[in-house]
């Protein structure tokens, strides 16, 4: 939120337009967390919400340092996942990844569906890390930690939350879980 209003901030004067751009965003990821949580939501508004913190992203970076790319299986779209799996684990891609690189770097999502069950994937090409700090990523850290206290929660031992990395190559982050049927939960 504070490095967003910053940029907004220094483009007022130089880009209203794009100034103008992050703010509809920035409205639209506000609003959908004020609205209240939905426990389930479909992968297509996970993503419509995700598009929204990934465009005000590459405004931040430019274009030409953040690309995204996504390969999601149409057939994924209706299926209902736990809201904000996806947010986290991008973020980090973000943080951790991509904006260490000078000269930026790629995420992809991807999202294919098997029989019942759906599999999500985010890669980077970011700087990666070495293989004894990957047990840290399960642990450390408020947003994969709760991504995997909620999976345990509703899926118990039928889900699987992996991260692999390698130096200079990127992070490869993987969450497969049952696709679960009816409708969606509300809290709150």
């Amino acid at each position: 939120l504070f490095n967003t209003l910053n940029s907004i901030s220094s483009l007022i004067r130089t880009n209203p337009a794009k100034a103008r751009t992050m703010v509809i965003k920035l409205s639209h990821i506000l609003r959908n967390l004020l609205q209240g949580h939905e426990n389930f939501i479909s992968l297509r508004e996970d993503l419509e919400f995700i598009d929204n913190y990934l465009d005000i992203e590459e405004i931040r970076f430019g274009k030409d340092k953040l690309r995204i790319e996504k390969e999601i299986d149409a057939a994924t779209l209706g299926c209902l996942i736990p809201s904000m799996i996806l947010h986290p684990t991008i973020e980090n891609s973000i943080k951790h990844a991509i904006a260490p690189k000078i000269e930026g770097g790629r995420i992809t999502i991807r999202a294919t569906r098997h029989q019942d069950r759906i599999s999500i994937e985010v890669e980077d090409n970011g700087v990666g890390m070495e293989e004894e700090e990957i047990p840290k990523v399960y642990n450390s850290g408020i947003g994969i930690s709760n991504i995997i206290e909620r999976l345990k929660v509703v899926y118990h031992s039928d889900y699987v939350f992996s991260v692999k990395s390698f130096p200079g190559h990127g992070t490869f982050t993987h969450i497969e879980i049952p696709i679960q049927e009816g409708t969606r939960e509300k809290v709150g």
